[in-house]
């Protein structure tokens, strides 16, 4: 299994706007590390408090390829945003456009809420982008109607230099 990927599961709060109890997120054991590590290979949608490449630990569920999540043990340096918007909102890709020339990549999805079909966008913030920067091309995107934004957990540098 060393070289498997397997599931991380993330309890959520089904009352929050999405609606869902968890989201499991791909993950690889960590070669040399104590049992279970495991290093998480995609951002979450709804999960907050985790990001791309962090490392976690998490106990077995009885199921192989299933395991709960317990802790952060490492963060990567990535911050995690998502993105929700109209399914066909024009602006979206000049916007992306900007997020996407200061580093950042996302994976999306249609999901089914009570408001009607949006896309949603799980932003991954490499640790080399000024996540100041991105915080305000963000706010930016929703004071103009482009899109509401949450954060999933951001990694603030110690200190902003000028």
């Amino acid at each position: 299994m060393k070289n498997s990927l397997i599931k991380v599961r993330f309890e959520l709060d089904a009352s929050e706007w999405h609606g869902h109890g968890t989201e499991t997120l791909w993950a690889m054991p960590m070669p040399g590390s104590e049992w279970p590590n495991f290093q998480i290979n995609n951002s979450p949608f709804f999960a907050t408090g985790i990001n791309y490449l962090d490392v976690v630990a998490a106990k077995p569920t009885g199921h192989d390829q299933i395991f709960d999540f317990v802790t952060v043990t490492e963060r990567s340096g990535h911050s995690t945003y998502m993105l929700l918007m109209q399914l066909a909102e024009a602006r979206t890709g000049v916007y992306w456009g900007m997020l996407e020339r200061m580093g950042c990549s996302y994976e999306s999805a249609q999901i089914s809420l009570s408001i009607g079909e949006r896309l949603l966008y799980s932003v991954d913030v490499p640790p080399t982008a000024d996540i100041y920067e991105v915080y305000e091309m963000l706010e930016r995107g929703e004071n103009e109607g482009v899109w509401l934004f949450q954060e999933g957990h951001a990694d603030i540098p110690e200190s902003r230099t000028a």
